[in-house]
């Protein structure tokens, strides 16, 4: 049956658009769009007409760069994030209060702290944890996922005890002894992070795996994203979304991106490629450096603040070149994890080189973060093709501890403005559950780049609102390949819109963030639904 939405502020974001109040659907495309008498004049006789009573239709929203399983696995622990848990005591109690509803032979887990915005103002260690939960493995992961503390159970059952050196990739915490504190940067916290997910989604039955995964799609979909690129898939998760697709409860459109120690996996797989229209794997993931927020970014200089130091670099110049010359003879789609001027650099550097022969970046290769790409590496990020998928949420969330790190350049972070205008795609993301999933979270702080103390960082650097939309839908669909189909309400493009009680368009920048999803559709089926919504689409399996 024909589906026709009328009385609705229809924002296409197609070019050159005429203003629209209808939206003809078929099957799972758009059939028209445009003024409700010729939208109407398309409809089949029979068509179901849906006033939406005046409120607005906007393209579904893309989330560029997620960790959507991990939002599954960590909403399952404990959250340590401010202002929940102001201070170290919290965060233990709540540990604590976690570990007598934990199953055995399960770690302990929290997640979302940050520790310049703890009341102490450090990071917890291991002796606070030992307080918390005493008698079996306890971890507790930075917002970042950069960094993490664990307790001794867990740091015995890690395998790291007090005389190991520094891992390559990786730093630890140490007190004035020299002995392990608990604290863990970069490369070992993914080690733990993903053994634990493995570990507990090797026990679920594949029913809990599908129901972990159709959960968090849920969580996405609330928020009005009807597609992500899971910037961290591993096999685990990847056989996850395919069971979960088979069964069709995955909710949101995936495209991973798979880690590149995986990467051969993936190619014998069977996986590879596009799976159907909700599923899709051909796209490898590469740490360069470290995390802004964790201050373990590769940077010039040296941060004037713990742990001090210049940050972490994963791979030499000559790995890093290797991994996407190879890649790239494959045909996967490289997005390279770069946040300090170092590692950009580094990366640039190897783009230049691997795409010496393929002038305008064909297989569109990506730069994630991008934190500090300064104005003369973006002229040469522009000048390769290369996209760059970027997290404007952070701002207001993380962006005065982004300031405490680099006081100097402070302005020059994240400079959405001058991306745009040195002509580089820039695609919205949230690296969710570093921050909220909600992208009209991004969109606002693309607008004020105002930070939790009011701090406006780079004010020059601030887009209008419509552009701000246009980073999580026409540009994040072009940075995942998928264009043609999403990112615009326009005819033959699959019906994935969302319903709000708001144009982002007509109200106060400030308030954007308020405005709520009342309905999220994903190829013409209803993934999320207020109690609230004039829809009434079929629901997803």
């Amino acid at each position: 049956m024909d589906v026709l939405l009328t009385d609705a502020d229809i924002i296409s974001m197609a070019a050159d658009a005429e203003p629209a109040r209808s939206m003809l659907i078929r099957d799972e495309r758009i059939a028209a769009v445009g003024s409700a008498e010729r939208v109407r004049a398309a409809a089949r006789p029979g068509a179901l007409v849906v006033p939406l009573e005046g409120a607005a239709v906007i393209p579904g929203l893309i989330d560029a760069h997620c960790h959507l399983c991990d939002v599954g696995y960590l909403a399952s622990g404990v959250d340590c994030s401010q202002p929940a848990a102001p201070d170290i005591p919290a965060i233990i109690g709540r540990l604590r209060a976690a570990a007598a509803g934990t199953p055995e032979g399960s770690w302990v887990t929290g997640s979302g702290y940050v520790e310049y915005k703890l009341r102490e103002g450090r990071h917890p260690t291991r002796a606070d944890l030992d307080a918390a939960v005493p008698g079996r493995p306890a971890i507790l992961f930075h917002t970042s996922l950069h960094a993490c503390v664990l307790n001794t159970p867990a740091l015995r059952e890690a395998g790291l005890d007090d005389r190991q050196p520094d891992p390559p990739g990786g730093r630890f915490g140490r007190d004035r002894e020299g002995r392990l504190d608990g604290l863990v940067y970069e490369g070992p916290t993914f080690t733990l992070l993903w053994g634990g997910l493995r570990r507990d989604m090797e026990r679920m039955s594949a029913a809990q795996r599908v129901g972990l995964v159709a959960r968090a799609a849920r969580h996405f979909a609330a928020r009005g994203v009807t597609a992500a690129c899971d910037a961290d898939t591993r096999r685990a998760s990847l056989t996850a979304y395919a069971e979960a697709d088979e069964q069709g409860v995955l909710g949101v459109r995936i495209a991973g991106l798979v880690v590149h120690d995986e990467a051969d996996w993936l190619l014998g797989s069977g996986l590879r490629g596009r799976r159907s229209s909700r599923l899709a794997a051909q796209s490898v993931k590469i740490w360069a450096d470290g995390g802004m927020s964790s201050r373990t970014a590769a940077i010039y200089g040296s941060y004037p603040v713990p742990p001090y130091g210049s940050g972490i670099m994963y791979f030499s110049p000559d790995e890093l070149a290797a991994m996407v010359r190879e890649f790239d003879a494959r045909k996967l789609q490289v997005c390279i994890h770069a946040q300090g001027d170092r590692a950009i650099e580094a990366v640039l550097d190897t783009y230049s080189t691997v795409l010496s022969g393929s002038p305008g970046n064909p297989l569109r290769h990506r730069i994630e973060h991008g934190g500090s790409l300064f104005a003369p590496l973006a002229a040469r990020a522009a000048a390769l093709g290369i996209a760059v998928t970027a997290q404007p949420g952070m701002l207001s969330v993380l962006g005065d501890g982004f300031a405490e790190a680099l006081p100097e350049r402070a302005d020059e972070l994240f400079a959405y403005g001058s991306w745009r205008r040195a002509g580089i795609r820039v695609a919205g993301s949230s690296d969710a559950p570093v921050i909220t999933a909600d992208p009209l979270v991004g969109i606002r702080d693309a607008v004020l780049r105002r930070t939790a103390s009011g701090r406006v960082l780079g004010p020059g650097e601030r887009l209008a609102v419509r552009d701000a939309l246009a980073l999580y839908t026409t540009e994040a669909a072009f940075a995942m390949h998928r264009e043609r189909d999403l990112g615009s309400l326009e005819q033959g493009k699959l019906a994935d819109f969302v319903v709000v009680d708001r144009s982002p368009l007509g109200v106060e920048p400030g308030q954007i963030a308020d405005i709520r999803v009342l309905e999220t559709v994903v190829g013409g089926q209803s993934a999320f639904r207020a109690d609230d919504s004039p829809l009434a689409l079929g629901s997803s399996r």
